[in-house]
């Protein structure tokens, strides 16, 4: 594969997991932040 050591491997599988998932987690917390305020917009309306 690309004549990856297996110590190359994991210190580029650390550092995509130190930067992918917290982009991830931020991505996610605002997806669900925008549909949350949705749904109170929606439940505002109604009531």
């Amino acid at each position: 594969m690309y004549g990856l050591t297996s110590e190359e491997f994991f210190m580029y599988l650390t550092i995509a997991l130190v930067f992918v998932i917290p982009i991830s987690v931020r991505i996610y917390r605002r997806m669900m932040i925008g549909r949350l305020k949705a749904q109170l917009r929606d439940k505002g309306q109604t009531s």
